[in-house]
């Protein structure tokens, strides 16, 4: 079938194994095709080549008038000019010179007309060069024009606080409108930009104090320039070297402390102990609901959040005799724990009676959701525990390694994909934990086949040794034969 001539592009021909573009274009009368000599896709291709070659003698004449502009084939189908030139607003050149080189697309058509015009239009920007006349405008711009610098003095009309707005309107086009968008949004979105000043046009000075507001080489200073760059991608302007000369490296993750078994059953016992009497709102919780909260952050490596979507009907019947746990997706108003498609067991089941779970004491029921998980944050760190609810959860993750449990197992009982499981989760485990894990899968397997081959060792000794026993007694049943033909 052939190719249509309308849509077809020349500069994909080739020739016994000789790409088109590395054909000589003054031979371009020689140019030999696949196709048919009559074909309108090998006219195509001799035409492109005939045209790259009056590009390459009009910038021989422009070169020999000492024309710095070149012309340029942008495309088989349009004419462009490159050359050095002032930086455009927001640019800047090499080892910071004021000049770089361009390449501008006029939008000529690469034909013979479009090949004068261009000559002309590239005499015309190296006058205006050679007598510092030349300006940036919106033609020579093109698609640029579209994403003017903030310096300049067409600033935009509105207020940083309604160009917010537009920009949350366009966030929840591409987002659910449900818990997981909203802490989205508020998290990784208006959390930042609540640092630029609301009343007043977006501009340099206004990206530069909210950049000031955080500290260098912080996570803060990282998202706040990642989330800045977006905003001002979505209002059209260029920030120039604004927000990149603030911006720090992502910082690596502080490390965790994942609390041993013994740590965390010592724990339960303090979270549940009153705090001071001066702190009466705290105290209001009685201490068995803290513990069992806390209990069963610790056996079903829960979301904190998650606490509060517990089928507690299902947990507590007779019938659960595993004690699976089944997470209830809409009492979240719709977060990850949709991902889950089995029940939560207790890695340590002996941990439900130890912590008295089936006996609910389920805390403070009223409120958002955010405050409840919010007050288990506070509560952790008002009870001197040197640990966070989160660390539970990734004790959990190891504890099922420990365990030997396959990974897409604990993936699922986690509520997460394998990648993220081993991705996020994974890197928790110290160096310590690495070691339990070591003893526990090698060092244990390793000894019990020690085990095992004493035993053989044993039981070959002792083969061996009635094989010498039937050896001797052989010998002195063939020693009294010997002796009894002799003595005849």
């Amino acid at each position: 079938m052939s190719k249509q001539p309308s849509i077809y592009d020349p500069r994909k021909a080739e020739w016994d194994g000789i790409s088109i573009d590395q054909w000589e274009p003054s031979k371009w009368k020689q140019w030999k095709a696949k196709e048919n000599s009559a074909s309108e896709c090998v006219k195509s291709e001799r035409e492109y080549l005939r045209i790259k070659h009056a590009v390459v003698q009009a910038n021989t004449a422009l070169s020999l008038d000492r024309v710095k502009i070149k012309l340029k084939l942008t495309s088989f189908k349009s004419i462009g000019l490159q050359g050095t030139f002032p930086c455009k607003p927001g640019d800047t050149g090499k080892d910071g010179s004021a000049n770089r080189q361009y390449t501008i697309s006029l939008g000529h058509v690469a034909n013979d007309v479009g090949i004068k015009i261009a000559v002309n239009k590239a005499r015309e920007l190296d006058l205006l060069l050679v007598t510092k006349q030349f300006v940036w405008t919106l033609e020579l711009m093109g698609k640029q024009a579209q994403k003017l610098p903030i310096s300049e003095e067409k600033k935009p009309k509105k207020l940083i606080q309604e160009l917010i707005e537009d920009y949350e309107r366009e966030f929840w086009k591409t987002h659910e409108r449900n818990r997981q968008g909203v802490r989205t949004w508020e998290s990784h979105y208006i959390r930042h930009l609540k640092k630029l000043p609301s009343d007043v046009p977006l501009s340099l000075e206004a990206l530069e104090s909210a950049l000031l507001k955080t500290k260098p080489n912080t996570s803060a200073r990282f998202f706040l320039a990642w989330q800045l760059k977006k905003f001002c991608d979505f209002c059209g302007i260029d920030p120039g070297k604004t927000i990149s000369s603030y911006a720090t490296p992502k910082p690596h993750p502080s490390l965790r402390r994942i609390p041993s078994d013994e740590e965390i059953i010592q724990a339960f016992h303090n979270i549940g102990m009153p705090l001071s009497p001066y702190a009466s709102k705290e105290n209001i919780t009685l201490p068995e609901q803290w513990q069992w909260a806390y209990g069963m952050l610790a056996t079903y490596g829960l979301r904190p959040h998650e606490l509060f979507a517990v089928d507690l009907e299902a947990f507590v019947t007779s019938t659960n005799s595993f004690h699976l746990l089944i997470i209830n997706p809409s009492l979240t108003d719709g977060t990850k724990t949709g991902e889950r498609n089995c029940g939560i067991p207790p890695l340590y089941p002996h941990w439900v009676e130890l912590f008295d779970l089936k006996n609910v004491k389920s805390p403070f029921n009223e409120g958002t959701l955010s405050n409840r998980t919010a007050k288990i944050q506070i509560r952790f760190r008002n009870t001197d525990i040197n640990f966070r609810p989160y660390d539970l959860r990734h004790a959990y993750a190891i504890r099922g390694h420990r365990l030997r449990v396959p990974i897409k197992t604990m993936a699922d009982y986690m509520g997460h994909s394998v990648n993220e499981h081993t991705k996020t989760y994974q890197r928790w485990m110290s160096e310590d934990a690495n070691l339990e894990i070591y003893k526990e899968v090698v060092i244990h397997r390793q000894g019990t086949s020690k085990e095992a081959m004493k035993e053989r060792i044993r039981e070959l000794e002792a083969e061996n040794l009635a094989l010498k026993a039937e050896n001797e007694t052989l010998k002195g049943i063939l020693i009294k034969h010997q002796m009894g033909e002799f003595l005849r």
